[in-house]
């Protein structure tokens, strides 16, 4: 039908911008699909300041999947699907090692690194999971002989360690994370288990 221009003169503008929101709204649409047909990799590097008080740079990458509308950081379809860290060992040299998430219970979040430092010169990565729908335990790895190993963790009695990974992490974060947002981050996070290891294994998630 053809607009009366004469005798409705904003006819034209309205109908242009209903065709704007109208392609507005299809393009967001298919964003968002393609965020959920193809969930996106996040990387970024990171300091970490390790129990000895040094400062070191670290890469972390986290992978999406899809689903996951309890994500709390997002509504865009997708959740955690694993983490990966990667950094220099040994130090000064070229070689870069890698941890990756490897326990996930059911359909919820793959593990959570809490914690990098090092013990007699190894790698140590701490993080924290689901066992049940109301349980969390932590767990050790360390890394010997090129190989990652978890190590077993008394049931008590676990020495408390503060976090010190970046734990705010979502598609919108900033590539580099220095010591100051991290601080501030943190305060995000009331919950003690989250904040440190220790000091038992399991833990009553609530």
């Amino acid at each position: 039908m053809r607009l009366n221009t004469d005798k409705n003169p904003y006819g034209v503008k309205y109908a242009k911008t209903a065709i704007y929101i109208l392609m507005s709204v299809l393009t967001l649409g298919g964003v968002i699909g393609c965020m959920t047909l193809f969930p996106p990799t996040i990387k970024w590097k990171e300091e970490v300041q390790l129990s000895d008080g040094r400062i070191i740079i670290i890469e972390r990458e986290l992978i999406t999947e899809s689903g996951g509308d309890e994500w709390a950081h997002n509504r865009r379809g997708i959740k955690p699907a694993e983490e990966r860290i990667r950094f220099v060992y040994p130090e000064g040299s070229e070689q870069i090692i890698e941890w990756r998430t490897s326990k996930k219970f059911g359909d919820t979040w793959p593990e959570i690194p809490l914690i990098l430092d090092f013990e007699s010169g190894h790698p140590i990565v701490f993080s924290i999971a689901s066992v049940s729908l109301a349980t969390k335990a932590y767990s050790k790895y360390i890394y010997k002989n090129d190989l990652w190993v978890e190590e077993a963790l008394p049931d008590e009695g676990i020495e408390v360690r503060p976090t010190n990974l970046f734990l705010d992490t979502g598609v919108d974060m900033t590539k580099f994370v220095d010591m100051e947002a991290k601080r501030k981050s943190m305060s995000k996070f009331h919950r003690p288990w989250m904040r440190q290891v220790g000091p038992t294994r399991k833990i009553i998630a609530n």
